[in-house]
């Protein structure tokens, strides 16, 4: 009698494992994001990480799993860039920090995109997605921080910020505006925004709601 199949993906334990994996990752999110998780196949997805298809299953049992683990590495990615901004040296400036911001949202729109349609799709995190959001809100207080604002635990200014940078990520490419025109009034938006963060002192303290 056969084992049923994983339901979580296989951790690789040396580095070339590791690149593999990295690997099969990023061809996955290439191929949902030209066809779709629905259309998409695993034998694709493995002839575009130049991998046997055996060695795809070794790692991700099923596409579900590949999937789930394609959120995983976008919010660890996210999670990772926000982190060298904020450790960022020299001190930041609001406008270094919005240039920031918006050099993250450019690098990782084609992924988000991907990430948003997996989740339309029934794709879940193990943890489901409020453990990033809150580890995002965590990233844009420790921004605030670094900036001067003071924001304590559930600040609305770091809540806000981040819907101000998920606003951007989802604005559409509207070809009737250039996008370097487009790009600088985001840069103008975060930069104002954080300037009055720095300004003027947080107003409550209440919880955070789910976004």
């Amino acid at each position: 009698m056969s084992s049923p199949p994983r339901s979580s993906p296989l951790a690789p334990k040396r580095q070339r494992g590791r690149d593999r994996v990295e690997a099969i990752l990023a061809a996955a999110t290439a191929v949902f994001a030209e066809k779709s998780y629905e259309a998409a196949t695993m034998t694709e997805i493995a002839a575009r990480a130049s991998t046997a298809i055996g060695s795809l299953y070794r790692f991700f049992p099923t596409k579900d799993v590949l999937a789930a683990a394609v959120l995983e590495r976008y919010g660890a990615r996210l999670l990772h860039a926000l982190d060298e901004l904020v450790d960022r040296d020299p001190p930041l400036s609001p406008r270094d920090a919005a240039e920031g911001l918006l050099d993250i949202i450019q690098r990782l729109r084609t992924e988000r995109s991907v990430v948003l349609s997996l989740l339309d799709s029934g794709i879940t995190l193990p943890d489901g997605t409020g453990t990033l959001r809150k580890m995002l809100i965590g990233r844009m207080s420790q921004l605030l921080s670094r900036l001067g604002g003071s924001p304590g635990p559930h600040d609305e200014r770091a809540v806000m910020l981040l819907h101000l940078v998920k606003a951007i990520f989802a604005l559409p490419q509207d070809h009737s505006v250039s996008r370097p025109a487009q790009d600088k009034e985001a840069v103008t938006v975060l930069r104002l925004y954080l300037e009055h963060t720095v300004a003027c002192p947080s107003q409550s303290r209440s919880p955070s709601s789910h976004m």
